[in-house]
């Protein structure tokens, strides 16, 4: 071996395994989750934990977004503002008689329009996206059967490109009529409460009828408000039981135990930087496995000494896996995570395709 390899094999063995983040006008377009976005500023926290904060919160919404379009949520959904929508017609009829003080019936068949927009935006995009699940399962298929992929390219981007913009479309419409039925709380309370007594005694239906929406408005507000408080605080808290639960409901691939037994697997030796002060936090020892990758011994540096998942620092002795990307994590926890994702959490990293996803 010349004097340059020589060097260069030192400077790999003092390399630190975790490497820097991608360049950003590298990095894949999709963006950040709110949520993720909004963990970093408030943490204000950076670096490799933070990243996969941001992962699993990008995880998370996408669960929240496959489980809302489920069958039977979009059904109870449907149904539920359909009752509204049909109670409302319904009062509306009953209570001709009554003669209001504020215009209250005009609230409540405002709120009725905003309940049937919802149904109909909810129902587009519940077909949009078994639409989108039926071409994708169809081009998977074509491609297992070799029937020539290729010649099939500019009509599946043609088609997700229409199922995009109509999706955006749908995305905006939804925004727009959330914002407006805002908007419509705060006039009907304002009507409510202005009507006072007099608006109880001559027109008693429509007036419980528009007090009943606007506490289930304000229940369903809190309830979102408090959700959302609760997963920013697991997801910079605690991280692993997040990881538990998205592993327990997982619906998309994960890797298999075949796939994580032949990672490489190290277990961690603390150096004593008293005796050698800059030298390392530790040494990753290999493991003997029945891994395809050759694992070398390597030292870790005070910064890189840490489990981006769980957020604590390697114990003398502890279990570490490896990826192909050079990223390492304590096994319970990078086990954990492949078995929901197969990608790395910090470079998404794909161990069954074996390249960046």
């Amino acid at each position: 071996m010349s004097s340059t390899d020589t060097s260069t094999a030192a400077s790999d063995m003092h390399a630190p395994l975790l490497r820097p983040r991608q360049d950003p006008s590298s990095a894949s377009p999709t963006r950040p989750a709110t949520l993720a976005l909004l963990i970093g500023r408030a943490t204000g926290r950076r670096g490799p934990s933070m990243m996969v904060r941001e992962t699993a919160a990008r995880e998370l919404e996408e669960r929240r977004v496959d489980w809302g379009y489920s069958k039977p949520v979009v059904a109870l959904d449907m149904f539920w503002n359909s009752a509204f929508v049909a109670v409302s017609v319904a009062m509306l009829i009953v209570t001709v008689h009554e003669r209001p003080n504020t215009p209250i019936r005009l609230w409540i068949c405002g709120y009725a329009l905003q309940c049937l927009v919802h149904v109909v935006l909810v129902w587009l995009e519940y077909r949009r996206r078994n639409e989108r699940r039926a071409q994708d399962e169809d081009t998977t298929q074509g491609m297992q059967n070799e029937l020539g992929p290729n010649g099939n390219d500019s009509e599946d981007d043609g088609a997700r490109n229409r199922s995009s913009s109509r999706s955006s479309v749908t995305k905006h419409c939804e925004s727009v009529n959330t914002m407006v039925s805002f908007l419509w709380w705060m006039v009907g309370f304002y009507w409510i409460v202005s009507g006072g007594d007099i608006l109880l005694q001559k027109a008693p239906h429509l007036y419980w009828l528009a007090v009943v929406f606007l506490a289930f408005d304000v229940f369903f507000a809190i309830f979102c408000v408090v959700l959302a408080c609760l997963i920013g605080i697991a997801l910079c808290c605690c991280l692993p039981c997040i990881i538990a639960i998205l592993y327990a409901v997982a619906g998309q691939e994960g890797a298999s135990e075949a796939d994580i037994c032949i990672l490489p697997k190290y277990r961690f030796q603390a150096l004593n930087n008293d005796e050698k002060p800059g030298v390392g936090a530790g040494k990753m020892i290999p493991v003997e496995t029945s891994s395809e990758y050759l694992a070398y011994e390597r030292i870790l540096l005070t910064e890189d000494a840490e489990c981006c998942i769980c957020l604590s620092s390697y114990e003398d002795g502890a279990e570490i896996h490896a990826l192909p990307c050079n990223h390492h994590f304590h096994s319970a926890c990078i086990v954990k995570w492949l078995k929901m994702n197969a990608t790395c959490p910090l470079c998404k990293y794909n161990i069954l395709k074996g390249s960046e996803v």
